[in-house]
């Protein structure tokens, strides 16, 4: 990626989350998001369709560490082993825990956790090479584990507690036969 973009992009995101700690995402502009951000409304739309498009982006920038470890989660460890991938994903969610409390509340975020289950799912059961047809059970399983880890996350912010989620989380994945 060209420096430049990468250095508008880089204020872009950061001006998003200086601007939802003072208010909500549907209460951000273009207008002042290009203040905060120090670049002006053209190069904005030369990079982003909206200020959906933009806040989803920002979503995206994040969603992609947690995703990335995701693509390494062998289903059979998670089964009997869960807690080394589950204190992976949760170190990402706590170094973001101020964003996606205030993304929580913000009019997009309903579809973009809806993708980001998806992308969750899709990316473990490749990883693991299941599919629908030949592997519903674990498919099943794995799309069961990605919405209610995601879902405890995200409904019990602000409040974090990494320890308690975790042992929940571990709770919920591991195999009644280990």
């Amino acid at each position: 990626m060209d420096r430049r973009i990468k250095r508008t992009r880089t204020a872009v995101f950061n001006a998003v989350l200086d601007l939802m700690v003072e208010k909500g995402t549907d209460k951000i502009t273009v207008l002042e998001l290009c203040k905060k951000a120090d670049i002006n409304k053209s190069t904005f739309y030369l990079h982003y369709k909206s200020m959906d498009d933009c806040l989803q982006c920002c979503f995206s920038l994040i969603m992609d560490g947690i995703i990335e470890i995701t693509k390494l989660i062998n289903y059979e460890d998670i089964r009997n082993n869960p807690r080394p991938a589950v204190e992976k994903l949760l170190d990402e969610v706590e170094k973001n825990a101020d964003y996606f409390y205030k993304f929580k509340s913000s009019n997009i975020c309903g579809p973009a956790i809806k993708i980001l289950k998806e992308n969750l799912v899709q990316n473990i059961a490749q990883h693991n090479n299941f599919n629908i047809e030949n592997n519903y059970y674990e498919v099943s399983c794995i799309t069961f584990a990605v919405a209610g880890c995601v879902d405890t996350v995200i409904e019990n912010l602000p409040y974090f507690n990494k320890e308690e989620l975790s042992r929940a989380i571990c709770g919920m994945l591991k195999s009644p036969n280990t």
